[in-house]
């Protein structure tokens, strides 16, 4: 079957300064007779009552009974089932627990189990609350619940089948949603529809292991004891004390001292308001919840007069001859006002600028002060009066006056009509300032009065008036007109005046106009009439150039009065224009840039013509020389030399005026100069004499140097070929009349020295027919692959018949048995390298190399008698031997 476990924990954190009043209790239903005494109560609401009329002690399967307890003894549980009703009816069997007092966060756990064996008819358990004290009405039908209205827990409450556990299973059930610690009673009610012995519902529960704990109130923590934000008298104020761990929503009190006047505290904890008072209050607020749980902590709140809240604001400006001003700047209202001049609300400007001070007290006994100058001018005066003017008809005139304690200017004019302000624009300027100027004056303005009036912080000052005479002026009658001529041709300009006694003509080049004297090209400088005298010509002339094959070529040059460029080449069939293209760029401009230049451009000439309003000018031709690139035409190739030998480089280039050749090392490549192995390193060929097996791997390369940029050749290697010397026994034997060719050495195209200098030079080669010589040493090499090895195998030919060294007595080597048919051993303190046998004849009839081994099978010689050579690390020692 399977296991439902349903587990309800709602946790609530509580907080309280109490302990719990609650008794924790464990029923383990040992033996259920105990219960009453223990406060528990029973009653069978089912109808029609049933057989079994409450809850009675399990029955475990030891006694028949379908299953055994969840702790200590197999029938220690309590249990109910469908005999509660008769027939078919409604089961509402009760088991109450003893009267407690619960609060928010109690927690009952218990476990329950039906019959798990055999069909399956549907159980349900209710867990009901009764805040009723110590009651235990339980009402007086099937369907009452009396006092226990709460329902805290429904095990399988739709009666579904396997809704019910059919194995121990613990449930947990929280108490929240009191509003108070609560004295009450927890009901366990087997409450089955359709139940009893013939209907479809009911079975066998049972109900082990009730646990009750009672909630148990932690520390209680806010916000840190002491002072909390200042405030000031009459300004808002607002904080928060706050709380953790109330279980539900806490409830704020002032319970000791008060809060200053005017601010209160929210049951959500926040102080808020607007003092009345200032100093320094404490109180103590209480914060609880609704399971009874509280904390307290001490405050203090500080309320302090505001910051300066008195303010003036700005006087207006006075002037000394100004009467008396009621003083009204103050705020807020109700203060009083002090200082020179000042009585009775009122200031007296004539005793020039003061500083007023306003003071007020506002509802909280808080005194304010806050001062402020009032400024006193004195009225404005002319100081200096405009004086008459008598000016030239065209020339310019000014009139000035000048005032005290002014801040403006106004000039006015009075053209017979009154006088009227004068704005700047047209022939006046400086309208507005100490200074009036009148530009180029006319006859008209002849008898114009002109004052000046000057306003400040008090009333206006009027100067006097000032007549304008204007007397008649010289003037332009027939103004110089502009001339456009061509570069080479004359201009002339020509003017007139009236009432003129003489003329000078002036010319501005740039700078400012200056006067023009006679000379040069000029004349009539002091006349009427202006004569220039001017030529075009080219002022800068393009050169010749001389450039490499694939740069980049120029040709520059300037003309005078020019307003376009055309370039032009002649190719040798006469000049024509360059257009913007190809290798070409700035055709039209001062400048021509030929780019990527060929050696087919080798002698072209290039010219520029310069256009304008007159004739075009056309300049000095300017050759292009190219001269032909370097270039590597034969590439040097990788040689492989045998060490010892000669090794040479070769490459060619094209347009080369010289030549240097260049090394590798392993580190990047460096010139290398004549001496030593090299020549020929400024040569086409560089030579390499004497090669050593050292300079294997080095890189050559050449570099080719022209009228242009060098020309680098390919890289090639040089391969230093190392042949080692032949490899065979250090001491052989012949017999007398043999030739070098019967010994044995190992190796390719073997040759044979007198010397091993012989050997290393490769000098004096002995033929192989050359007869042996008895103990004597030769020489042997060996070539591969066309090189000959440096070092050499030394070979000594010994025959002990011809003439032996023998070892004294006490070294020799003891041969045994002897005569010998198998296998001959040896004994003695030296090593044995190998042994030779010769024959009567003279003739070697076995060689074998033995390595320090002490003994020889000589089986396959003929029987007879043999000379027997022992060559050991001390020498050779010979024995005679007999063969059976």
């Amino acid at each position: 079957m399977r296991k439902i476990y349903l587990k309800l924990l709602l946790p609530l954190l509580l907080f309280c300064a109490e302990t719990v009043s609650a008794q924790s209790f464990t029923e383990n239903f040992d033996n259920i007779t105990t219960l009453t005494g223990s406060g528990w109560f029973q009653q069978n609401n089912s109808a029609p009552a049933g057989s079994n009329g409450v809850w009675f002690q399990g029955n475990p399967p030891s006694g028949g009974g379908p299953f055994p307890s969840y702790n200590g003894a197999d029938n220690s549980y309590i249990a109910c089932n469908f005999n509660s009703t008769a027939g078919n009816g409604t089961i509402s069997n009760w088991l109450v627990t003893p009267n407690r007092t619960f609060r928010n966060g109690d927690v009952i756990q218990f476990f329950t189990r039906k019959y798990d064996v055999g069909q399956d008819y549907p159980d349900r358990m209710e867990v009901r609350l009764s805040t009723n004290g110590a009651s235990t009405n339980v009402g007086t039908g099937a369907t009452a619940v009396g006092d226990f209205t709460t329902v805290l827990l429904s095990i399988n409450p739709s009666l579904t089948v396997g809704g019910y556990p059919k194995q121990w299973t613990q449930y947990t059930v929280t108490i929240s949603g009191l509003p108070a610690p609560t004295s009450g009673r927890i009901a366990f009610r087997y409450f089955i529809t359709s139940g009893g012995p013939t209907g479809t519902n009911s079975d066998y529960i049972g109900l082990d292991n009730v646990v009750y704990t009672p909630y148990v109130c932690p520390a209680f923590t806010m916000t840190s004891s002491g002072a909390l934000p200042g405030a000031q008298a009459g300004t808002a104020f607002s904080t928060v004390i706050s709380q953790t761990g109330a279980l539900g929503a806490p409830n704020f009190a002032v319970t000791a001292g008060a809060l200053p006047p005017g601010l209160s505290l929210s049951p959500s904890g926040t102080v808020s308001g607007t003092p009345t008072a200032t100093g320094t209050f404490n109180f103590t607020v209480t914060v609880s919840d609704a399971s009874g749980c509280s904390g307290s902590a001490s405050y203090s709140v500080t309320v302090l007069c505001r910051s300066n809240v008195a303010a003036l604001s700005d006087f207006p400006v006075l002037c000394t001859n100004s009467g008396l001003y009621t003083l009204s700047e103050g705020f807020p209202a109700g203060g009083t006002y002090s200082g020179t001049g000042v009585s009775g609300g009122q200031f007296d400007p004539a005793v020039g600028t003061q500083v007023i001070t306003y003071d007020y007290t506002d509802p909280y006994g808080c005194s304010y002060s806050v001062s402020k100058t009032v400024t006193v001018n004195a009225a404005s005066v002319i100081t200096t009066q405009p004086t008459a003017n008598t000016v030239c008809a065209g020339e310019n005139v000014s009139f000035s006056a000048a005032a005290g304690n002014a801040t403006g200017y106004q000039w006015q004019v009075n053209q017979g009509s009154g006088f009227t302000d004068i704005t700047n624009g047209g022939i006046y300027s400086g309208a507005t300032t100490a200074t009036l100027t009148i530009n180029g004056v006319t006859s008209g303005l002849n008898g114009y009065t002109y004052r000046m009036t000057a306003t400040g912080l008090c009333t206006p000052a009027v100067s006097n008036t000032a007549v304008l005479t204007v007397n008649a002026a010289t003037a332009i009658t027939t103004q110089p007109t502009a001339n456009t001529v061509c570069a080479g041709e004359n201009a002339t300009f020509s003017a007139a005046a009236g009432n003129a006694t003489g003329y000078q003509w002036q010319v501005n080049q740039g700078s400012g106009f200056t006067d023009i004297t006679n000379g040069g090209i000029y004349s009539g400088a002091t006349t009427a009439t202006l004569t220039i005298n001017g030529v075009t010509a080219i002022t800068t002339q393009p050169t010749a150039s001389t450039v490499c094959a694939g740069a980049n070529a120029t040709f520059s040059a300037a003309a005078g009065n020019a307003t376009g460029y055309q370039w032009q080449v002649n190719q040798g069939s006469g000049f024509t224009d360059i257009t913007n293209g190809g290798i070409y760029s700035g055709a039209t401009t001062a400048t021509l840039t030929i780019n990527g230049v060929t050696a087919g451009l080798n002698g072209y000439a290039y010219r520029m013509t310069a256009t304008g309003l007159c004739t075009p000018a056309v300049s000095n031709t300017a050759v292009l020389t190219v001269n032909a690139a370097t270039a590597i035409t034969t590439q040097p190739t990788a040689s492989t030399v045998c060490a010892g030998a000669n090794a040479t480089f070769s490459a060619v280039a094209g347009n080369a005026t010289g030549y240097q050749w260049q090394v590798n090392q392993g580190s990047g490549f460096t010139d290398i100069t004549n001496g030593g192995i090299y020549s020929g390193a400024t040569t086409a060929t560089l030579t390499i004499n004497g090669v050593t097996s050292g300079l294997n791997g080095y890189a050559y390369r050449m570099t080719a140097t022209g009228l242009c940029t060098p020309a680098v050749s390919n890289t090639a290697v040089l391969t230093v070929s190392t042949t080692a010397a032949p490899t065979g026994e250090a001491i052989q034997s012949f017999n007398a009349g043999d030739t070098l060719s019967v010994l044995t050495v190992t190796g390719s195209n073997i040759k044979w020295y007198a010397t091993a200098t012989d050997a290393a030079n490769h000098v004096n080669e002995l033929p192989v027919n050359t007869v042996i010589v008895n103990n004597t040493v030769y020489y042997a090499t060996q070539s591969i692959a066309g090189c000959e090895s440096s070092a050499s195998l030394a070979v000594k030919a010994y025959n002990e018949s011809l003439g032996t060294n023998q070892e004294a007595g006490s070294q020799k080597i003891q041969v045994y048995p002897n005569p010998v048919k198998e296998t001959l051993y040896f004994s003695g303190n030296h090593r044995i390298d190998k042994i030779v046998v010769i024959s009567a004849d003279g003739r070697k009839a076995a060689e074998k190399t033995l390595n320090g081994a002490r003994k020889a099978d000589v089986h396959s010689l003929p029987a007879g008698v043999y000379i027997l050579q022992i060559f050991t690390d001390k020498g050779i020692q010979t024995v005679k031997i007999i063969k059976n």
